[in-house]
C-alpha cells in the first residue's frame, strides 16, 4: 500500500528503476475483494480511469481486455451483482490491466474462491503477466498460489522479512515461524 501510495511512510526511500519519484501510472492493483463499484456496469468498472474522466470511447479496449481474462462480451452491460465471484475477480484483473501497467500488485488474488476457480485465476494471472511482461507482486496467505505463480518469496512477520527464497522451495524452509504458518502447527519453544 505504501509503494502504491495508498499509505504514507515516516522514513526510508522507495525507488523504482533507480528513481525516487515513482510514476504511479506504471503501477496497478488487484484488490483483495475486487473493489468493484456496484452502481457501475462491468464495462465502466474496467474502464474506470477513463470513465471518471468522462471519456466515452473505451469499448474496444474493454472488450479486448475482457477476452484476455476469459470474460464473454455478454456481461459488458451487466452490474457486479449479476455475475459470479470468479467473474468479479476477472473483471477486477481486467481493470488492473486497463492502463497497461509495468507492475501489478495482487492483494490476495484467490481470496473467496473455491480451489478450482483459485487455480483458474492463478493460471490466468500467469498467462497475463507473462504475455504482457508485467512484474507482479503478490501478497498472499495461499501457499499453493505462491508456489504456482511466484518466482521469489518473502515471508514477512511483524513487519520484518523472516525468510526469503525461491517459491519452488517454500515447503523446504528452515524458518520455524514460516514452517509453522505453512503447516498450521504451533511453534514449540
Amino acid at each position: 500500500k505504501t509503494i502504491y501510495q495508498l499509505l504514507d511512510f515516516d522514513n526510508g526511500t522507495i525507488l523504482y528503476d533507480g528513481e525516487s519519484q515513482v510514476d504511479i501510472d506504471k503501477f496497478s492493483m488487484l484488490f483483495q475483494y475486487g473493489a468493484l463499484f456496484d452502481s457501475l456496469k462491468i464495462s465502466e468498472n474496467i474502464a474506470f480511469t477513463d470513465f471518471i474522466k468522462n471519456k466515452t470511447n473505451f469499448e474496444k479496449k474493454v472488450v479486448s481486455l475482457m477476452g484476455d481474462v476469459g470474460l464473454d462480451k455478454s456481461i459488458y452491460n451487466k452490474f457486479p451483482s449479476e455475475i459470479s465471484g470468479g467473474m468479479k475477480k476477472r473483471v477486477a484483473l481486467a481493470r488492473a490491466l486497463y492502463k497497461n501497467p509495468k507492475v501489478i500488485f495482487l492483494d490476495e488474488p484467490t481470496t473467496g474462491l473455491d480451489p478450482i476457480n483459485s487455480d483458474k485465476i492463478n493460471e490466468l494471472i500467469l498467462k497475463v503477466i507473462t504475455t504482457r511482461k508485467i512484474t507482479a507482486v503478490t501478497i498472499t496467505h495461499d501457499i499453493k498460489s505462491a508456489i504456482k505463480t511466484g518466482d521469489h518469496y518473502y515471508f514477512i512477520d511483524k513487519g520484518i522479512i523472516q525468510d526469503k527464497g525461491d517459491c519452488n522451495k517454500i515447503l523446504k524452509t528452515k524458518n520455524r515461524v514460516f514452517k509453522s504458518f505453512i503447516t498450521g502447527a504451533d511453534i514449540k519453544q
